[in-house]
C-alpha cells in the first residue's frame, strides 16, 4: 500500500509516452515499483522495476526523471516499508549520478527537494548502508556543506567509518 502522494506523482508523468531500456513503453515501470514494493526489496537493486528498464548499468533511459520523482515521494510517504529505504535511495543515487549530464541533474533537483528525507535517514540509525547511499547523494549539493557536515559530526555513529568526519572531512573544497 502506498499513498496518495505517491500515487499523485506517478499520475503527472505520461509514462506511455517514454522508451522504456527494455524498449517497450515505460508504463510499466510504476505499475511494477507499485507491485515490488508488496514484497521485500529484490536482492539486486531496482531489480524488475528501475534496473534495465530507467538504467541499464550508468546509462539513463528517458523515464529516469519521473522514476526519481516517484522514488523522491515514496522515500516521503510514511506507508512505504522502511525495509524499502536503503533500496529506493540507492535507486534515487544511480538516478542522480548516472552518465548523462543533463538527466543526472535533473534527477539531481528533485533529489535536492528531498533533502529533509536523507537527513532523516541519517539521523535515524535505522540502516547504516541507507544513511551512507543519502550522504553520499546529500554531496552532489554544494549548498549543503555547512548542514551535512553538522549531520556527519553529530550522527557519526550512524554512518560507515569512511564517510565519518575524522575519515572524510566535508569542509574540503574538492570534493
Amino acid at each position: 500500500m502506498v499513498g496518495q502522494v505517491v500515487l499523485a506523482e506517478i499520475s503527472r508523468y505520461d509514462w506511455g509516452k517514454m522508451t522504456c531500456g527494455c524498449m517497450e513503453s515505460a508504463e510499466h515501470v510504476p505499475r511494477d515499483f507499485l507491485a515490488a514494493l508488496g514484497g521485500a526489496p529484490p536482492e539486486r537493486v531496482g531489480e524488475g522495476w528501475a534496473d534495465n528498464h530507467v538504467y541499464i548499468q550508468s546509462n539513463l533511459m528517458a523515464p529516469a526523471v519521473a522514476t526519481a520523482s516517484m522514488v523522491a515521494a515514496a522515500l516521503a510517504d510514511p506507508l512505504i516499508p522502511l525495509m524499502w529505504r536503503r533500496s529506493l535511495i540507492e535507486v534515487l543515487s544511480a538516478l542522480c549520478f548516472g552518465e548523462q549530464d543533463d538527466v543526472a541533474e535533473a534527477c539531481q533537483e528533485t533529489a535536492r527537494g528531498c533533502k529533509w528525507s536523507l537527513y532523516e535517514e541519517i539521523g535515524s540509525g535505522r540502516m547504516i548502508d541507507a544513511a551512507a547511499y543519502a550522504f553520499e547523494l546529500l554531496m552532489a549539493f554544494p549548498e549543503e556543506k555547512e548542514r551535512r557536515g553538522f549531520f556527519q559530526e553529530r550522527f557519526r555513529m550512524n554512518l560507515p567509518q569512511d564517510l565519518r568526519s575524522e575519515n572524510f572531512d566535508v569542509h574540503r573544497g574538492d570534493w
